[in-house]
């Protein structure tokens, strides 16, 4: 996985990027320009949108004007397609209800304009309009949670995110791995050396030992909840028996 992130500030380098960025064709020959999914809402204050490219590329562009953030991120090949085939999924929903999706009303100047547009293979362009004030229908709840998971996968771990040095597992507390999987801490292992947690994005029950929690998960998402779990670390050895 190859995390690159970067920032435009207005404290920063002025940086001036030409591209040429479109929903583009099937014919288009660069990957690198071809948009696949994008996902963008943006009000007189600030902006923030999520793209994916053809390649796998993911760009997250968010924060108030003049001083946008931008992180990038690299689906693997796998991912990739996975992704798309969740995308085509929603948008052949999406077309059925085409007709019956609500058309945005709301206005001002702290409500989002939001624009959703696809454009994946063999299928056709489809693109919906709406803002932040209304409750989206399911297909589009769906397509915000797919921008929302890529968005999440770019951006960089900060010293809070990362697991804490001399972490404790507690009940109920929450981590997640660097794909963005979340597992609930359930409870210490029989043995007294690691601990079992259940999936909270998928039907997975694990165990991890208590030397493998930094390695397995990026962040923890909830350090204040539960119950602390007893001093499961390695058991003393027994005093030596006399001959």
């Amino acid at each position: 996985m190859i995390r690159r992130p970067a920032a435009w500030t207005a404290a920063g380098v002025l940086l001036a990027v030409a591209v040429n960025v479109t929903v583009a064709s099937p014919a288009a020959a660069d990957d690198r320009s071809t948009v696949r999914f994008e996902y963008d809402c943006e009000s007189d204050l600030g902006g923030r949108d999520v793209t994916l490219f053809a390649n796998g590329t993911v760009r997250l562009r968010e924060g108030p004007w003049g001083e946008r953030e931008l992180y990038l991120e690299e689906l693997l090949p796998e991912e990739l397609e996975s992704t798309l085939r969740r995308l085509g999924d929603i948008q052949s929903g999406a077309e059925r209800r085409s007709s019956s999706l609500p058309t945005s009303v709301a206005a001002g100047d702290w409500i989002e304009r939001c624009e959703i547009r696809l454009a994946l293979p063999d299928a056709e362009a489809w693109s919906h309009q709406f803002t932040d004030y209304e409750v989206p229908p399911l297909e589009i709840a769906s397509l915000i949670q797919v921008a929302d998971d890529l968005a999440e996968r770019t951006r960089p771990l900060t010293a809070r995110d990362r697991i804490p040095a001399g972490y404790r597992p507690q009940r109920g507390d929450v981590l997640r791995t660097a794909e963005g999987e979340r597992f609930q801490v359930v409870g210490p292992t029989t043995d007294g050396r690691g601990v079992e947690l259940r999936g909270l994005d998928t039907p997975l029950q694990i165990f991890v030992s208590l030397a493998e929690l930094g390695e397995a998960f990026a962040s923890l998402e909830d350090p204040e909840s539960g119950t602390s779990l007893p001093d499961i670390g390695l058991p003393t050895a027994p005093d030596p028996v006399d001959p």
